[in-house]
């Protein structure tokens, strides 16, 4: 999983076997090259926090923010 290839943000959800929904991108708490990836799938209301390598900018919030006002 990449944040430069959408066709890597991925998953398929533990319990009902659909593919899950990438909604947020948020900065480790602890480790500075990493970053928590949040799925949810919309079937069964599950969510999934996978911790991957990449650094969080401030940049990726204000673009998320600006998506969801448009």
């Amino acid at each position: 999983m990449s944040g430069s290839d959408p066709k890597d943000n991925t998953a398929v959800c533990p319990q009902c076997r659909t593919e899950m929904v990438h909604v947020a991108v948020t900065p480790h708490p602890v480790v500075r090259t990493m970053q928590r990836n949040t799925f949810v799938c919309y079937t069964c209301k599950r969510t999934r926090t996978y911790m991957l390598p990449g650094t969080f900018t401030p940049e990726m919030r204000e673009g998320t923010v600006a998506q969801k006002a448009s």
